[in-house]
């Protein structure tokens, strides 16, 4: 079978499982407002709610804010809301921590928290004013506050996702130049929400839990471009994974966090 024939076949194999997925397009313009979709900066917070601080009492930064009344329709994720990720700023795994089960990590997060607000109050005398925000000179993954433009894509599954191997078989048992070709055109790559998730490493659903409970929530990936500046250790990815159960229900208390690089 020729390489041309096998990448066809394969791609047919594939289509039945394409996803849409929303493109976040990050740029140096500043946010208009504090309830604006951004990455880093100053997060929107009502001022009777909590604050989301590690075990130590720490407060959290905000990573990324989706604001989903700027986001194109994306069937089963929020139409409305202010869907928020928080991390550790101070620790170089940033908020991540390998040291502890993932089921403990899910049920009990520490260093790292996703908040959904599902009323967006626009009255600033209700939102707080004084809130934490990464260090310009730290080595948060994000560089600066990014506003976000979204747009609404279709991929195929990534290579590198555990489900590929259950569809076409492992890629690293076929061809050299159908490897290439696959991991060149179908690598999932840039920051989204949905879709299929990169990674510079595995796949951890793939040996923590390998079942198909655990859906992409957002990704957010390098980039150095374009006046916007993100980094993942070496060129890493970060992903929040959720329960399609829980998040039809609007439920994100519990999410799976996890970042790799090169």
């Amino acid at each position: 079978m020729s390489v041309e024939t096998e990448i066809q076949q394969i791609k047919e194999q594939l289509q039945p499982h394409a996803l849409e997925f929303v493109k976040v397009i990050p740029n140096a313009q500043e946010p208009k407002n504090i309830w604006s979709s951004k990455f880093a900066g100053k997060p929107y917070w009502p001022i009777e709610k909590q604050y989301p601080c590690n075990s130590g009492g720490a407060p959290l930064v905000l990573l990324a804010q989706i604001n989903f009344e700027d986001v194109p329709a994306l069937k089963g994720y929020p139409s409305e809301g202010i869907l928020q990720f928080f991390v550790e700023d101070d620790d170089e795994m940033y908020g991540l921590d390998f040291d502890i089960p993932v089921d403990e990590a899910i049920s009990k997060p520490n260093g790292y928290r996703v908040v959904f607000h599902s009323e967006v109050i626009k009255d600033e005398s209700k939102l707080e004013a004084r809130l934490p925000s990464a260090a310009v000179d730290s080595d948060f993954p994000v560089a600066n506050e990014y506003s976000l433009q979204f747009e609404l894509d279709k991929e195929l599954p990534s290579p590198s996702d555990y489900r590929f191997e259950k569809i076409c078989g492992d890629v690293f048992e076929m061809d050299e130049a159908v490897g290439e070709y696959l991991y060149d055109n179908f690598e999932s790559m840039g920051s989204k929400v949905g879709g299929y998730a990169h990674f510079t490493q595995e796949d951890p659903r793939g040996y923590e839990k390998p079942d198909e409970n655990w859906v992409l929530l957002f990704q957010l990936d390098s980039q150095d471009d374009e006046g916007v500046e993100i980094m993942w250790g070496d060129c890493g990815v970060a992903n929040f994974f959720i329960e399609p159960n829980a998040l039809e229900k609007g439920d994100f208390s519990r999410v799976w966090y996890n970042w790799d690089c090169s």
